[in-house]
């Protein structure tokens, strides 16, 4: 299933954690939340919420803004909550991934070791800054929200990313070593 078609869970999902929000707010949320691993845009947020009200997932409600714009406000639905509950509980599909770094370090006989080199360089500065903000984020985390049900659920996703940037980070180290190896061959 394409990522468009399961941005409709991740819309349900984040209604569930607050009800009564705005494609505005749902954004928000997700930017703060699911953004290193699931990203909406409001260019496709909006389009599932009117797809889901469509099919009675979701209710929608005008609520007038400070500004006197008009402000809809969603909700689940009972129909909402269950076709949430069912995606839940089917297996997680494998989706094929798209890296440009490795698609670069493929083709890398191409060009110079330093070339290559000065990509991983860079790619490892992001990964440790990644795992910082990551960090900070778990700190956060166990600070603000210590008694909501969802905290092990969001910190174990969190592990998720700090194991994989830990990861990405080795190999940066190993394949530097190897490039440098290449480097010394030339």
């Amino acid at each position: 299933m394409a990522k468009s078609n399961k941005s409709r869970y991740a819309i349900l999902g984040m209604l569930t954690l607050i009800p009564n929000s705005s494609g505005y707010d749902i954004k928000k949320l997700m930017e703060s939340s699911t953004q290193y691993f699931w990203k909406e845009t409001f260019s496709s947020i909006y389009p599932v919420l009117q797809e889901l009200e469509k099919d009675g997932l979701i209710l929608r409600e005008e609520n007038p803004s400070k500004n006197d714009r008009q402000r809809h406000l969603y909700s689940l639905t009972s129909a909402g909550k269950l076709e949430l509950k069912e995606w839940l509980a089917r297996p997680a599909e494998l989706e094929q991934s798209r890296n440009e770094l490795l698609l670069k370090l493929f083709f890398g006989d191409v060009v110079l070791p330093s070339i290559s080199q000065q990509h991983l360089e860079e790619h490892q500065r992001v990964l440790k800054d990644k795992k910082a903000v990551f960090l900070e984020i778990q700190d956060k985390l166990q600070l603000e929200h210590g008694e909501e049900k969802g905290l092990p659920y969001w910190l174990i996703t969190l592990d998720y990313g700090i194991r994989q940037v830990e990861a990405a980070l080795d190999w940066c180290e190993n394949t530097l070593k190897q490039l440098n190896r290449l480097k010394k061959d030339m």
